[in-house]
């Protein structure tokens, strides 16, 4: 039939692991190259697992806007059977996905994401499903193919994308499908495949200056490239009207660089038109920068939740982390924080553990070193993530160690950490952090 559209399916798939919740969880990247399909006029169709507000599962949502997934728990792996925890399938069943895909005339194109090396079990899943009724190629882009690209292809993935640059998918996507797109290089996340959100998040920068031993983040985005101004409040404006949200949740990995002349006057140009809104810091924000007019401007614009970038106060794990941070940094950061207003419930600070040959006892310092301070101490658990430095550290250290496996890269698994009684420690540690 002549004037029929080109269709592409977008899968954001189900998370097969130990623990998982809404903490602004959207896939932000995955909805950019939506808005290039939408410019190049195609059928778009969008199938999100992970969406807590779909027709079936009407999540509730906690605080901010967060809330609970919907889950199954399922079978371990044999990689995870001495670990004691309920491994679980989070995300809309099988079935409704199948439904949805029973309603779709055909597919050209299907486009899947994927958040972590160790989350690769629900694109496995959405393959089997997907060539049920399509045999259309299969395009793999995000944390998981980007770094773990040969296990990618093994799932039945036709094309895997690396990276980030839509430039260089536009390019890989052309020269490897029968079809064609026009590159747009101003595009914006395409949320309107969401009837409804209970957040926003944003980006106002794509990487990062640093350069830290443990993060990956330069395999997505090698360059610290600042956004343009204008298009960060437009995009946020748009969703703003569209939703009717109060929570905005920030995925920048350095959001307080060239914080005057960047994310200040984007705060300023959002409050000045929609007033009191709710600002989230997920991925943390660095205490260096928090003199006393920033920790004030936050305050004022209505940062609720800020969460620090501790990490160690180990000398040797601070080289590792491009020295971020020193001590009388963090100290002078929270003393700001709080005589602007902030308390310890808006305060948390993240620290490492796990990394490799880093000792219990190391992490259980710098624990008992924030117990001083009105914060609330966040146990990041290290995952060895391949291409970075300490990935190749950890396979000289820990030979025995499947850690080429995707599954043994995750975190909730404290995969470096082999003495005895590692469960029972790792429990203390937690509940030493918490009370």
């Amino acid at each position: 039939m002549t004037g029929m559209k080109n269709s592409v399916l977008f899968v954001n798939p189900p998370v097969y692991d130990f623990s998982a919740f809404d903490l602004w969880s959207k896939p932000y990247g995955f909805l950019f190259i939506v808005d290039m399909f939408i410019k190049n006029q195609w059928e778009v169709f969008y199938f999100d697992f992970m969406n807590r507000h779909n027709q079936y599962y009407q999540g509730k949502n906690k605080k901010f806007g967060c809330g609970q997934y919907y889950s199954q728990v399922v079978e371990k792996p044999e990689i995870y059977k001495d670990v004691p925890r309920k491994y679980k399938r989070f995300g809309l069943p099988d079935e409704v996905f199948v439904e949805y895909l029973e309603k779709i005339r055909k597919i050209d194109i299907v486009l899947i994401t994927c958040g972590m090396t160790y989350w690769y079990k629900g694109v496995e899943e959405v393959i089997k499903t997907i060539r049920k009724f399509t045999d259309a190629k299969i395009i793999a882009g995000g944390i998981y193919p980007s770094f773990c690209p040969e296990h990618a292809k093994n799932l039945g993935v036709d094309i895997v994308f690396q990276g980030s640059n839509i430039k260089d998918f536009v390019s890989v996507f052309n020269s490897s499908t029968d079809f064609h797109l026009k590159y747009f290089d101003r595009l914006f996340p395409y949320w309107d495949v969401y009837q409804k959100l209970s957040y926003l998040v944003v980006r106002t920068s794509f990487g990062c200056p640093f350069s830290c031993y443990y993060c990956g983040i330069k395999k997505i985005y090698p360059e610290y490239v600042l956004r343009n101004i204008s298009d960060v409040v437009e995009e946020i404006s748009k969703n703003l009207m569209k939703y009717n949200v109060k929570d905005i949740a920030f995925y920048d990995d350095a959001l307080l660089c060239k914080f005057k002349d960047h994310l200040e006057k984007i705060i300023e140009k959002i409050i000045n038109t929609w007033g009191t809104l709710n600002f989230h810091t997920p991925n943390g924000i660095h205490p260096k920068f928090i003199d006393r007019e920033l920790a004030s401007f936050l305050k004022h614009a209505g940062f609720k939740t800020l969460r620090l970038s501790v990490e160690t106060i180990d000398e040797k794990r601070m080289k590792e982390s491009s020295f971020k941070l020193n001590i009388s940094e963090f100290e002078s950061a929270i003393k700001n924080l709080v005589d602007a207003g902030f308390t310890k419930d808006n305060i948390g600070a993240y620290i490492l553990a796990g990394l490799p040959g880093q000792d219990f006892n190391q992490v259980m310092e710098t624990v008992k070193f924030l117990k001083q301070f009105p914060c609330s101490i966040k146990i990041a658990e290290y995952s060895p993530i391949p291409g970075t430095i300490d990935f190749e550290i950890s396979k000289k250290l820990y030979p025995f160690l499947p850690l080429d496996e995707p599954l043994y890269q995750n975190n909730s698994i404290f995969p470096l950490w082999t003495f005895e009684n590692k469960w029972e420690k790792i429990d203390y540690l937690k509940n030493f952090a918490k009370n």
